[in-house]
Parts: structure tokens; sequence; C-alpha cells
């Protein structure tokens, strides 16, 4: 199955923007930590350090291909590149996070990180340190434009409303 991956971190937007472009776009959106919980691992909305990371990243992708999903479906994935583990420290998924997946694009979105943190405190009632969520920003941008140079996949990034059409016309 083919997808585009949006990624960014925790409190950048994802799921808001592709609620957006859901109401423009006939799009399948499914968040990878959904499809985590759906396979069984317990994840909380609210927790952002993350343990199990590698065996998460094979329950999401028999998830995925557990999905019922039309042959012409335009199927968005929501994720990441980079995590905190369960120490809060910033990791990178490793290529073969995707490896037997067909992921066909990149959409990276990126905030203001005093924003992210204004939005992650509102949101969840935590506390992040600005320079944590700048280093964690950093690390997800340098690791989708790595990956989608080794992969030969278009990359896009998304910073801006204003972006929203030519958004669309590259997710298609």
């Amino acid at each position: 199955m083919n997808y585009i991956f949006v990624s960014g971190i925790h409190g950048v937007g994802k799921t808001t923007l592709l609620k957006a472009l859901s109401g423009v776009l006939p799009i399948k959106c499914f968040s990878i930590s959904d499809l985590i919980r759906q396979g069984g691992n317990v994840i909380q909305q609210e927790e952002k350090f993350t343990k199990d990371i590698d065996t998460n990243q094979s329950i999401w992708k028999d998830s995925l291909n557990r999905l019922e999903l039309g042959a012409n479906d335009k199927v968005v994935l929501d994720g990441h590149f980079a995590l905190l583990n369960e120490q809060g420290l910033i990791c990178t998924l490793p290529n073969d996070t995707f490896e037997g997946t067909n992921m066909e694009k990149i959409v990276v979105v990126t905030e203001n990180p005093e924003v992210i943190q204004k939005r992650l405190e509102d949101r969840d009632g935590s506390k992040w340190r600005l320079d944590l969520l700048k280093d964690f920003q950093k690390k997800e941008i340098e690791e989708a434009y790595k990956f989608a140079q080794e992969k030969n996949i278009p990359i896009f990034v998304y910073n801006s409303k204003e972006q929203m059409r030519e958004l669309a016309d590259f997710i298609g």
C-alpha cells in the first residue's frame, strides 16, 4: 500500500493539518500511534516518552496491513522520524522502521517552538523545555530530509497556512 507520510514533533499540528486537508482532499488519515494502539500496545495520548520503540515499529506496520481500504484510497500516515525515549532523549528511528512499506511522499510539519510549547502545555498539561523542542524539531527535519534523499522520495516542508494550496497540490 502506498502512503504519504506526515511527520513532525509532538504538538506541531499534524492532526489539525490532516483534518483540514481531509476536508478538501479525498484522503484517509491514520496516526501511527493509533495503529500501535490497535495492534495491542497501550500508548497514553499524553505520554510523549516512548517505551518499546523497536517493538512499536513492527506493530504499526502489521496494523497498517490489516486496514481494509479500497484500491484507490489515498492513505496519509501521521508519525515521526525521531522520538523521545523513556529517558526523554531524542532518538532517531532507523531507516528499517519503514522497510516493507511504500512511502511515496513526505510532508514535514514545522512550527515555532514557542507555539509548540504552549500547545503541549494547554493540551497535555506538560511543561517542555524550549531548547528540547528546538533540538527535537531540528532532528525531525534532518531525519526527514535524510530519509527522503536516501530513498529518493519527494518532500514538502509545511510551516504556514499560506502553503495549504501548495500542500494540497503536492499531496494530489
